[in-house]
């Protein structure tokens, strides 16, 4: 008698979502702390006759929100910084969460899709209103992101 050997279907191991979240976060992370850097050698830096009208201007013109009185140039760069902090603070948050808390990312979880959603978004804005800098980086956050979502455990 001979033996029949029935060939075994191995499944391909699925390609884990950690390493393009991590390239998200890690492009969140970018992102702020080049925009932090970027406005530090800006603020060293002699501005040029247009910068100290476009200031001038700016300074002139103010706001007042409840109670508080500030120029609009305060309001911009106020933002700004705060902004850069903000995107810095979701990279660190993301990365805390692939480092403690994987299955968050190896599933397809909330979690995934609002760091994706919140890509796009700063994408779309980025697009519409800013350099190439951050359109680059976000552009590469979101396919990471997206990446990720497509990899993980539904």
């Amino acid at each position: 008698m001979s033996a029949t050997i029935t060939p075994v279907l191995e499944r391909k191991p699925q390609p884990e979502p950690l390493r393009p979240f991590r390239i998200g976060a890690g492009g969140f992370l970018v992102l702020g702390t080049g925009h932090l850097a970027l406005a530090a050698v800006a603020a060293l830096d002699d501005p040029t006759p247009q910068q100290q009208a476009s200031s001038a201007a700016m300074q002139e013109s103010s706001m007042t929100l409840l109670g508080l009185e500030r120029s609009t140039l305060d309001i911009v760069q106020g933002m700004s910084l705060a902004m850069a902090l903000f995107v810095i603070a979701c990279g660190l948050l993301a990365l805390t969460v692939v480092r403690h808390a994987p299955a968050l990312v190896e599933r397809r979880t909330a979690f995934g899709w609002i760091t994706l959603v919140a890509s796009l978004v700063g994408l779309a804005i980025s697009v519409l209103l800013l350099p190439m800098p951050p359109i680059v980086i976000l552009a590469i956050t979101s396919c990471a992101f997206a990446l990720s979502l497509r990899r993980a455990t539904p």
